[in-house]
């Protein structure tokens, strides 16, 4: 494209002008803005509880008509209509930031689904979202992520362009890549295995990150969730039925969404002859998940980086006999890590899987060395537990 914009900061400038009028709040935002802080010293706190405001009290609609395009509509009008697009609710945490007497900036996003684009020719076409930004604690709040804790960063918003818009200048950087510890999940499954390969299974879960996110929007309706549940389950155990669930914390987004679940699953385990073999995890297929083509012509974006924990505590059939204990083992990659352990405590065993992905994107000239890392990882969970006959 071509822009008329000798620089960013000319961008920038050009965009607060339009905007700066917009951001003045009115006594009732001052007061309730006020009476959100007070007695509260402590900067993260004050900003989460500005951020829990917003997204509970204004909805995300885009109305962007004329110049509308560009410029927020006033923060007051945003209060009053109780709901907003994405500069709306970016223009409304800014100005009770700064009501706060917190130091703040309109991020200005180039989303990940548009894709990386070069830094020049300096122009505001190349941003299709807009955050807000506080400086102290390096953090970006997405207002239109409305079931996030304020710490979370979408994974749209995350390893893209931004432009840091504020009074006094703009700044051209990128958004950070959250580590893999803040995109979380860790399942807890005890499983008592029946003689002809089904199982009663109760679970514990625990997810942390944005993915909680999706998950206290998806089971908020109580009524659904059973269906709901039993749908995402059945990818990991074909057949299951979901015989009672129980969801906790899904309105307080900055928990971890945590849930529990009891089952049965027809076959768990597949029959060999007179031989059982059991899986040591949910996991797998990783190759035709991650890496189906042999090579590529562009980059594999893979989303932000994550961890997937599963403890499996397999208890086994009475009189069953265990004719081989996989060793597991870990390989290990600069993209990810993979751990399988095996432990046998009397009639159970315990595996313990772990994987945690390290990077966001992979090249085109890492690919052939990704792919053969799946292909290994992939060859350590089509272990499986050898159970003999009764």
């Amino acid at each position: 494209h071509v822009s008329t914009y000798q620089s960013w900061n000319d961008v920038g400038r050009w965009w607060w002008g339009l905007a700066q009028d917009q951001l003045i709040p009115d006594e009732s935002l001052e007061r309730t803005t006020r009476e959100l802080v007070a007695g509260v010293t402590d900067t993260r706190e004050k900003v989460a509880r500005i951020y829990d405001w917003v997204i509970r009290n204004t909805r995300y609609v885009g109305l962007e008509f004329g110049i509308h395009g560009f410029k927020p509509y006033r923060v007051t009008q945003i209060v009053r209509r109780g709901f907003g697009d994405c500069k709306d609710k970016a223009s409304l945490i800014y100005a009770m930031l700064k009501i706060a007497g917190i130091d703040a900036r309109i991020a200005l996003i180039r989303t990940r689904r548009n894709g990386s684009i070069a830094t020049e020719p300096a122009s505001l076409a190349v941003f299709d979202h807009a955050i807000a930004y506080v400086p102290e604690l390096d953090l970006f709040l997405d207002g239109t992520a409305e079931t996030n804790s304020p710490f979370d960063l979408p994974g749209m918003d995350q390893g893209v362009m931004t432009l840091l818009v504020g009074p006094e200048s703009a700044e051209l950087r990128q958004t950070p890549v959250l580590p893999p510890d803040r995109e979380r999940r860790e399942r807890v499954l005890d499983v008592t295995l029946e003689a002809d390969g089904a199982a009663q299974i109760t679970g514990r879960e625990t997810i942390v990150g944005n993915t909680s996110s999706a998950y206290r929007s998806h089971y908020q309706a109580e009524g659904m969730q059973n269906e709901r549940l039993q749908r995402e389950l059945s990818g990991s155990f074909p057949g299951l039925e979901v015989a009672s669930q129980q969801f906790f914390d899904l309105d307080d987004f900055r928990k971890p969404a945590r849930f529990e679940w009891q089952g049965r699953a027809p076959q768990l385990a597949q029959r060999s002859g007179t031989q059982l073999l059991v899986p040591p995890s949910t996991m797998g297929n990783l190759l035709s998940n991650l890496a189906r083509a042999p090579t590529r012509r562009h980059a594999l974006e893979l989303g932000p980086p994550r961890t997937y924990v599963e403890q499996r505590n397999v208890r086994l059939p009475a009189g069953a006999s265990v004719a081989a204990l996989p060793t597991g083992g870990e390989v290990e990659s600069p993209f990810a890590k993979l751990s399988v352990r095996y432990e046998r405590q009397g009639d159970v065993i315990r595996v313990r899987t772990e994987w945690v992905s390290r990077t966001d994107r992979v090249s085109v000239a890492e690919y052939p060395a990704f792919r053969a890392f799946v292909e290994r990882a992939d060859a350590l969970l089509r272990e499986r537990i050898t159970l003999g006959g009764r």
